[in-house]
């Protein structure tokens, strides 16, 4: 009997940890800073042209258009989001802190992400360095359908997800540091 006690009590430990451990969401998150005073690099980073940063990686289709080009500056904004497989997306603006923070999800896919994804969450952090620098850190989570979506997700689409914006926020680094840029915040 205190063999299954044990054993027991060893299935409901672990089952308890397994439990807490799959309600985190498959997330990733980008930090850099940047050579830019904290509200330039917010006032071009909320509006950015999506096409222009998101170019695809590996099997994530790049962004080819958004309904919405001008004036992504306000909470409650909702455009949609078109990739080069022809596939969509709905985009939700959520909030916008000028030169603190901003916060998105994508949701209403039609591409395979539909089958594994509830929605992703985006969210911004900007924080004033001084001397004309900014650090940004870019917090991106896919909240998955359910547990077996969740270690699919974790296995073949974050290590992509990762490249994808790295490979954005390189674009971003870049046009400010370069000065190659225009602010279209209002």
């Amino acid at each position: 009997t205190t063999i299954l006690m044990t054993l027991g009590l060893t299935i409901g430990i672990v089952g308890i940890a397994f439990a807490q451990d799959s309600k985190k969401v498959p997330q990733t998150k980008i930090i850099t800073t940047i050579k830019a005073p904290v509200e330039v690099a917010f006032n071009y980073i909320v509006p950015v042209d999506l096409p222009h940063i998101f170019k695809g990686y590996k099997s994530i289709a790049g962004i080819t258009n958004t309904s919405i080009k001008e004036g992504w500056t306000k909470p409650g904004l909702v455009r949609m989001v078109y990739f080069e497989d022809g596939s969509t997306s709905k985009e939700s603006l959520l909030s916008v802190v000028p030169y603190s923070s901003f916060s998105y999800k994508n949701e209403d896919f039609t591409s395979k992400l539909r089958f594994f994804a509830k929605r992703i969450e985006g969210d911004w952090i900007f924080t004033d360095l001084g001397d004309g620098q900014t650090k940004i850190e870019w917090t991106y989570k896919v909240v998955p359908k359910n547990l077996i979506a969740k270690l699919l997700v974790n296995a073949f689409l974050m290590k992509d997800i990762k490249g994808l914006l790295n490979n954005a926020m390189i674009i971003l680094k870049d046009d400010l540091e370069s000065g190659n840029y225009k602010i279209v915040f209002s």
